[in-house]
C-alpha cells in the first residue's frame, strides 16, 4: 500500500460529516453545531500551497471566530514535521503548537485474536439508541453526531459488539479510493476488559479479508488499542510527526 494514500486520506477524511470551505493553502472544516469536535472543526494548510504565513493564520483566526469556534490547525501530514520548523511564526500569531507522533499501522502478520464467545459481533448500517448509548457511557457525546453523519454515508462501514443483548462497544470507518480507514474504536467505560474490543477487530480483518479489501490502514489512538491491532496482525510501518496548534492555550 502506498503511505502516500494514507496521508491524504488523513488529512481529507473530515469531509464525509463535515461541512468544509477549500482555499489556495488548505481546507477548513467546520461544524457549528457540534464545536466540541476537534475533527470536526479544523483546519489543514499546506506547506507547498503557502507564500504568505502570517495572511494565512490570519484568514484562518477570523474564520473560526466567525463560527464561534477556536481556531486549530493541523498540518497536512505530507508535510512531516513541518510545524516545528514554523513553530516562532505560529506563536507570535498568538497559537499554541506542538508535535505529536503518529503510528501507521499495516497488515504483516496473521489475525491472531481470540474473541470473547460472550460478545456477539454484528454489522450495523442504521443508527439506534443503542448505538448512540455506547458514547454516553463513553463519555463521549461530542463523537455522537460525527459517528450519525458517518454511517450516513455509503463508503462508511460499523460494527457494534453486543453483551447479553446490550451495544457495549463500536469500530467504525469507511472506505475510499485511496484507503479503508478505522475511524474509532470506543467501548463503554462500564465494559472494558472485557474483550469488547478484540472481538471489534476480529470481526473487523476477518471481514476485510473476505471481501478482499486490502488497502486498510490504522493509526493506534492509545497504547490499548495499538495491543489489540498488533494481535489483529498489524505492525507500525512509519511515524509521521503531526502538527498541531490552538490559538490561545
Amino acid at each position: 500500500m502506498n503511505l502516500c494514500d494514507c496521508y491524504i486520506e488523513e488529512d481529507l477524511f473530515p469531509k464525509m460529516f463535515t461541512d468544509h470551505e477549500e482555499r489556495e493553502y488548505g481546507i477548513l472544516f467546520f461544524n457549528t453545531d457540534n464545536k466540541d469536535s476537534y475533527d470536526s472543526n479544523h483546519a489543514v494548510i499546506y506547506k507547498d500551497k503557502i507564500h504568505d504565513l502570517q495572511y494565512v493564520l490570519s484568514d484562518i483566526t477570523e474564520f473560526y471566530k466567525e463560527k464561534g469556534s477556536r481556531p486549530i490547525i493541523y498540518q497536512s501530514m505530507l508535510d512531516d514535521n513541518w510545524f516545528d520548523e514554523i513553530q516562532e511564526e505560529l506563536s507570535s500569531a498568538g497559537f499554541r503548537s506542538w508535535i505529536e507522533d503518529q503510528e501507521y499501522m499495516l497488515q504483516a502478520d496473521e489475525n491472531r485474536i481470540i474473541p470473547n464467545p460472550d460478545i456477539t459481533v454484528r454489522r450495523v448500517s442504521e443508527w439506534s439508541d443503542g448505538i448512540e448509548n455506547v458514547f454516553i457511557e463513553a463519555e463521549e457525546p461530542w463523537e455522537i453526531k460525527v459517528a450519525k453523519k458517518t454511517l450516513d454515508c455509503p463508503e462508511s462501514w460499523m460494527f457494534a459488539a453486543s453483551m447479553n443483548g446490550k451495544i457495549v462497544g463500536l469500530l467504525y470507518g469507511h472506505i475510499s479510493e485511496r484507503a479503508c480507514r478505522v475511524d474509532y474504536l470506543i467501548v463503554s467505560k462500564k465494559h472494558r476488559k472485557a474483550g469488547v474490543g478484540r472481538a471489534l477487530f476480529y470481526n473487523y480483518v476477518e471481514w476485510c479479508g473476505h471481501n478482499g479489501i486490502n488497502n486498510v490502514y490504522i493509526w493506534p489512538d492509545g497504547e490499548t488499542p495499538k495491543r489489540i491491532y498488533e494481535e489483529g496482525g498489524y505492525r507500525v510501518v512509519e511515524i509521521r510527526k503531526a502538527g498541531r496548534a490552538v490559538l490561545g492555550e
